[in-house]
């Protein structure tokens, strides 16, 4: 304020027009509070804006009280074709809310190219819940976590070299204004100000477990205040290493900016959580933006699930406390393709990745049947808001065994190189850095993002490969299409020793062979911490770091295996499919077919006996399969599927089986030790 009466001051004698001086200090005292509205010692706590307002610790909606029960359902994890029965489920279990993240990385694959239909429907999916009676909480990133690749991000980022995710650096800032304006585009005029369900909008994602940088946090509620959000402002947070007490809330105070919530599974977390929101204001109410209902798993890992006396008793325990509630997840979905993410261990330096199903133990299951979980909720939800349920729990969407599926067609590494773009680098590149996917109208590639990509060079002579850094993510070396060595252990400077062989007089034979290094994208890290700069190091493949006897390797053919829709097309056309045999261990497509005389419904399909790949449901990439376990099963919407002949398709880089069984049932807990060795 100070600054503006000095402005005042400073025209007060000069010969200015009094109605220009008036205008003039106004101006001025305006200047100065839009330049001093981050969080600074003695700043109001926020005041909504929106029409979702807050006082004496009670949510207010166009004036009536209002206690927001709530539910993640994500639409990019659920066909479309089910969307409005997880809506009427959420309505049955006696929640008013439906919270969703937004993924950067579906809607805008390359620079410039942005996707808003079928399962990214984005907006057919918030009318869709207005017309199921819920409010939309909208949480649109940039950053998502959610055990997503990257948490949302796009890989085609990490083309700049200095890039600098999460931050003020430039480049990043750049790239979310323009999604942020396209995406905005989309849903602005469906706030519940214009008519339409959104009462409020997340500002970034648990940024106080990343950083303390709150200026980033500002940049962004100014982006989305000028793509037209008006709606109440809010962030969520919780501890991010609870021994020593650090939590989001403290590292980055963002309170005079938007209404800050919550996320836990502890209840004892919570309390102490939920004491340092009533410490910032007496109007700020409670809110539990994720209420953890279960959690996700990684695969070689046990397969989580929560005790129903704890999930009862920590529900009970919030509403007790007079707080909103969402459960994340209500219905968690399938994380399709090769979508899922990934956790850095910093203690066991190693990368977990998450599985196919993101069941997460959630009130519904995978395929969206109700749960013993969903009915305590409900009973206790009901309770608690003093009222009888006004609606029906409605079925469950019936499953079918369709059977055993012959494998019949078999298609080897080589001829699949066919149907790929071959790039002759001069040394071996990352995926995201591969000249790829730019748009006619702009000199920007997107690089690969997902998938696989092998490298292949011809060599007369040779024993020793090392890799200089860890492989990312996995590592199948190949001599004449012979496997040599698995490596998915992250150790640095890893050697595999490919002798070609000698002859009788112990000399080397100088022969031609094909090394060819096939890399798999596990998943990117979703998930980083204070201090962390590991998610700016999410390149995949080989980054220059591979030696061949101490020299690097030069003149690599390397070919995107991308295996996206465009390649499915490209292969369901390919007729030099060979007749399969038997079993077999190199990497290759399976094919057979299943015929449904009726109707199609959901399903499961048992991979047990296969090893490691993933799977094409008449094109559709149901997700990736591992015999590491837990996940033995895939999900298969009944949508996916037709009536008559389906296709199915199994890429396995090991060893293959002779069939694949759908069944009625879900298998998430088959935990197997007995798998590929690797180094």
């Amino acid at each position: 304020m100070r600054s503006a009466v000095n402005v005042c001051e400073n025209v007060r004698g000069s010969s200015m027009d009094p109605r220009l001086y008036v205008v003039t200090c106004v101006v001025a005292t305006i200047l100065l509070f839009a330049s001093s509205s981050s969080a600074q010692p003695g700043d109001l706590p926020y005041v909504s804006n929106g029409n979702l307002t807050f006082r004496n610790r009670t949510f207010f909606l166009d004036g009536n009280p209002l206690r927001i029960l709530g539910g993640s359902l994500h639409y990019f994890r659920v066909v479309p074709e089910y969307w409005w029965d997880r809506m009427r489920k959420m309505k049955a279990c006696g929640l008013n809310s439906l919270t969703l993240y937004v993924p950067w990385n579906l809607h805008e694959p390359y620079p410039g190219k942005y996707v808003f239909d079928g399962i990214l429907d984005l907006r057919r999916f918030i009318q869709m819940a207005q017309r199921a009676g819920l409010y939309v909480i909208f949480r649109p990133g940039p950053y998502i976590c959610s055990e997503w690749d990257f948490g949302g991000l796009p890989a085609w980022l990490l083309r700049d070299p200095e890039m600098k995710v999460r931050t003020n650096y430039h480049g990043y800032l750049s790239r979310v204004r323009s999604y942020f304006s396209r995406l905005m585009s989309e849903v602005s005029d469906l706030q519940y100000h214009k008519g339409g369900p959104i009462i409020a909008v997340q500002v970034e994602n648990e940024f106080g477990s990343y950083s303390n940088d709150t200026q980033h946090l500002l940049f962004l509620k100014q982006t989305l205040e000028d793509n037209g959000i008006r709606e109440m402002f809010f962030t969520s947070d919780g501890f991010f290493n609870y021994t020593e007490g650090l939590n989001g809330l403290d590292n980055a105070p963002f309170y005079t900016e938007a209404l800050p919530t919550v996320n836990f599974q502890d209840i004892n977390q919570g309390h102490q959580l939920f004491d340092k929101v009533e410490a910032l204001s007496e109007d700020f109410p409670l809110m539990v933006t994720e209420y953890w209902s279960g959690w996700f798993d990684h695969w070689g890992s046990e397969h989580h699930t929560q005790p129903l006396d704890d999930f009862g008793s920590t529900l009970t325990a919030i509403l007790n406390r007079s707080a909103s509630v969402n459960f994340y997840m209500f219905h968690g979905g399938t994380n399709f393709g090769f979508m899922n993410g990934a956790n850095w261990d910093f203690k066991e330096i190693t990368l977990k990745t998450d599985v196919t199903s993101y069941d997460y133990d959630a009130l519904l299951t995978e395929a969206g049947d109700i749960t013993e979980k969903y009915r305590i909720a409900r009973q206790i939800i009901h309770e608690a808001m003093e009222e009888r349920p006004r609606m029906e729990i409605p079925y469950d969407t019936p499953k079918e065994d369709w059977g055993r599926v012959d494998i019949k067609q078999y298609m080897p590494l080589d001829s699949i190189l066919k149907l790929t773009q071959k790039l002759r680098m001069n040394r071996t590149v990352p995926m995201e850095l591969l000249p790829l996917h730019s748009l006619r109208d702009q000199d920007d590639p997107g690089g690969q993002s997902y998938g696989y990509i092998l490298y292949r060079t011809n060599i007369s002579d040779g024993d020793n490969l090392t890799f200089t850094d860890f492989p990312r993510d996995r590592i199948e070396v190949l001599v004449d299409g012979n496997s040599v060595a698995i490596l998915e252990g992250m150790v640095d400077n890893v050697n595999v020793n490919i002798s070609l062989g000698k002859n009788n007089d112990t000399k080397p034979i100088h022969k031609k062979r094909v090394l060819d290094i096939l890399v798999e994208n596990r998943g990117r890290v979703n998930y980083g911490i204070m201090g962390s700069t590991i998610l700016n190091e999410q390149l995949k493949g080989l980054d220059n770091n591979c030696l061949l006897d101490g020299e690097l390797l030069t003149d690599v053919d390397t070919y995107p295996l991308e295996f996206d829709e465009n390649f499915y097309t490209r292969l369901s056309r390919q007729s030099h499919w060979e007749d399969y045999n038997g079993q077999t261990d190199k990497p290759g497509f399976y094919k057979g077919r299943l015929f449904i005389p009726y109707t199609p419904l959901d399903s499961y399909l048992n991979m047990k006996g296969w090893t490691k790949g993933f799977v094409y449901i008449n094109g559709h990439n149901i997700g990736r399969f591992w015999n590491k376990g837990p996940q033995e099963t895939l999900f298969v919407p009944g949508p996916f599927l037709r009536q008559g002949f389906n296709e199915i398709v199994i890429f396995e880089q090991h060893k293959s089986n002779r069939d694949v069984i759908f069944q009625e049932t879900y298998v998430l807990d088959a935990l197997n030790q007995d798998t590929i060795p690797s180094v």
